[in-house]
């Protein structure tokens, strides 16, 4: 497998010229794929051994061709300044390397293009994933994807966030008969909404401001677009948060995924999958538990439908920390390098597992599309292959020295000490799962025990009470009870703010008599058998 990071180049001057010679004698990490040029009638033509695919004049046959590619480039470098180029085909190129992904960088001027260092990335402008990840991105084709979600309607849940509106564009670009965005932020869904607008103006849309814990408004937006395939993406990630609000943590990331499921099967959609993480996984926290649950209740749903034969398929995409996304390292490391440090880390010994935004979604869509087309999954979640895990304190140096500095010199680094529910390191494979290969490159499969349906629903109508109720203490004693392992090593938790009096209550009757019930739950009597509907 070729691990060069595979770019396509515009322009053909002097720049290119020597870009293209440099890597001759450089051992870089990139593989030119294909040269844009910015004059007419040089199409199939070759500029040394990089064949030319179309002019930045006829920008429209260029993304046309670009759009029939089964593996599209990782990144678009421009070897000239934008002001040298046609100033409209330029635009459309870099408007459709946005919508697809494809990140755009340019290289500096020619005094640089000699530097040994440019097989590291040093002559590009800008810092991307690409060069902090250190290891080559899985090469995703695009003809299963083209089949399984052309002229589909499609809704995905969370879609303005950094995994949500990434699926989004990428499943827009597939051509679906319509996509229906939903996200609780009013400002997120605005977001996605003007991308896909500038981005993908001929596929239809729908975009609610709407919250997945309200089960009457996710089964309305259901009935009325009932979508083929479903993605859950809405979820609170941050794990010091959620272990400050683990109501709010159960209420989205488990009343929330159920709502989503339980929609999805009511209206026969092909398939719901569910976007998980690596925190799940011998949890130490109440996000990670939280997500655990929502895995078995996706994976409980999958297996009544393999027994029952019925249609709607349930799957959970596993994986770690992306580069990238709101509220992760790499923008905050970026805003410590440019503030002159220092760079604040928990502890020097912390790792975790990273892949780019990208990547993670197109895996993510391969599985969902590979499970549903060769209908080979029976309750296992899709584990996405991440490498080998990442010390943070060796990808802040790295991020250091893209910089053009020296770390522990021009930026010094902090050990602050760990935070609530952190971990040193994260796993991708629980203790209690079997490990297999589920015949999708970059995705392996983990088979848990799972929970018994009826059990599940039990404890989620529970854990739902409590959360209303806003009491935190029992919420983590029921998330104990039904995650295995989770309390059982020391806790970093922080106690919750307590409530008011007029939100305490300590006992399954009076919970009965202060919230409103869900209309398809049935409550037992104090000491009676646990008995709940399947309706």
């Amino acid at each position: 497998m070729d691990s060069r990071i595979p770019v396509l180049l515009v322009g053909t001057g002097a720049s290119c010229d020597l870009f293209l010679r440099s890597l001759r004698n450089t051992g870089s990490r990139y593989l030119p794929v294909g040269i844009i040029d910015d004059a007419r009638n040089t199409q199939g033509l070759y500029f040394h051994d990089v064949q030319i695919i179309g002019t930045l004049r006829d920008p429209e046959n260029v993304i046309e061709r670009l759009s029939q590619w089964n593996v599209l480039p990782q990144r678009l470098l421009l070897t000239e300044p934008t002001t040298h180029f046609d100033s409209d085909g330029i635009q459309k190129l870099t408007v459709w390397a946005s919508g697809h992904g494809v990140t755009v960088s340019r290289l500096h001027g020619l005094e640089d293009l000699g530097s040994p260092d440019l097989g590291e990335g040093q002559n590009m402008r800008t810092v991307d994933p690409d060069d902090i990840l250190d290891r080559p991105q899985k090469a995703v084709e695009r003809s299963l994807l083209f089949e399984v979600f052309k002229g589909r309607r499609v809704l995905v849940t969370g879609a303005g966030g950094s995994i949500g509106s990434e699926l989004t564009r990428q499943i827009a670009s597939f051509h679906p008969a319509e996509i229906v965005i939903i996200d609780n932020c009013e400002f997120n869904a605005y977001s996605i909404d003007m991308d896909l607008s500038q981005h993908f103006p001929d596929v239809p849309r729908r975009m609610y401001v709407a919250s997945i814990v309200d089960a009457d408004r996710v089964n309305s937006i259901f009935r009325q677009h009932r979508p083929e395939l479903v993605f859950n993406a809405a979820a609170l990630k941050h794990v010091p948060i959620v272990e400050l609000n683990p109501c709010e943590g159960v209420l989205t990331n488990v009343v929330g995924s159920r709502n989503v499921a339980d929609a999805a099967r009511e209206i026969g959609a092909l398939a719901m999958v569910q976007i998980s993480t690596d925190k799940a996984v011998n949890t130490t926290n109440v996000m990670g538990a939280t997500k655990r649950v929502a895995e078995f209740y996706v994976q409980a749903q999958d297996r009544i439908t393999n027994e029952t034969e019925e249609r709607t398929r349930f799957f959970s995409v596993r994986f770690g920390n992306v580069l990238g996304s709101s509220g992760s390292l790499i923008p905050l490391f970026q805003r410590q390098i440019s503030n002159g440090g220092p760079i604040t880390i928990t502890d020097p010994k912390m790792e975790r597992y990273f892949m780019t935004i990208r990547e993670a979604v197109q895996l993510t869509l391969v599985s969902a599309a590979s499970g549903l087309k060769f209908d080979t999954s029976q309750g296992e979640i899709f584990v996405l292959d991440m490498g080998k895990p990442v010390k943070i304190v060796d990808l802040a140096e790295r991020m250091i020295r893209l910089a053009g500095l020296t770390p522990h010199q021009d930026i010094k680094i902090n050990f602050i000490g760990m935070r609530p529910g952190e971990k040193l390191f994260e796993e991708l494979f629980d203790k209690s799962e079997a490990r297999a290969d589920c015949g999708i490159p970059g995705v392996s499969a983990a088979r848990p025990e799972g929970v018994p349906i009826a059990r599940l629903r039990a404890m989620i109508l529970k854990l739902e009470l409590a959360a209303r109720c806003q009491n935190g203490s029992l919420v983590n004693q029921l998330l104990r009870d039904l995650v295995p392992g989770y309390g059982t090593k020391t806790s970093c938790a922080v106690e919750p703010a307590k409530v008011g009096a007029s939100a305490a209550w300590s006992g399954a009757k009076e919970m009965t008599v202060k919230l409103p019930i869900p209309p398809h739950a049935v409550l037992r009597p104090v000491g009676a058998p646990e008995v709940l509907s399947t309706g």
